[in-house]
């Protein structure tokens, strides 16, 4: 059951306006559409620092949250290339957390598409999805369902939203997931 639960748009784009957030919503649709009770808080984008980003997500873990979903940040990005934006939410998460999960995919051409991240702190299950529309939502979607059916498995969790991230690909041929 999700009572409470608390979106976390990433990203000095989102923040800057110059590209809209259209996940959030998107998020909150799904949550709503499974539970119609729901209390669910969208923040305020936070920029692409990993520091800002714990701070955010120990303040809704002690707002006692039973689902956090970061979007964003969870590509390789600026270890890369100094052109690509900067990814650090899967990073912060790693930094916060003690026990999770995590499942990188890496693209035919070897970059980092994207790393889940998946933990439990108190009674918090938090999770990160991509910034790409088709693979948050894909992955939003799975996550709902991993809570619908009774699954708190953090491995879990994260194995079925690499899954579904995935899946939108017209071929998986060269894409290589890496288990943490």
């Amino acid at each position: 059951m999700i009572n409470k639960a608390v979106i976390i748009p990433t990203g000095n784009e989102v923040l800057n306006g110059v590209v809209t957030d259209t996940n959030s919503p998107a998020i909150i649709q799904i949550l709503l559409e499974n539970y119609p009770a729901c209390q669910i808080t969208r923040l305020k984008p936070v920029m692409d620092k990993e520091n800002e980003i714990v701070e955010i997500i120990d303040k809704c873990v002690n707002d006692a949250n039973d689902l956090i979903i970061i979007i964003g940040g969870s590509g390789g990005g600026h270890r890369h290339s100094a052109s690509l934006s900067e990814d650090y939410s899967h990073s912060a998460m790693l930094k916060y957390l003690s026990d999770y999960s995590a499942i990188e995919i890496y693209g035919k051409n070897g970059h980092l598409w994207s790393k889940i991240v998946c933990g439990k702190k108190n009674s918090s299950m938090i999770i990160n999805v991509p910034g790409p529309y088709v693979e948050a939502i894909a992955a939003a979607r799975t996550i709902v369902e991993c809570f619908k059916s009774d699954n708190k498995d953090k491995n879990i969790f994260c194995e079925k939203a690499a899954e579904a991230i995935i899946s939108n690909y017209p071929s998986s041929e060269g894409i290589k997931c890496v288990k943490m």
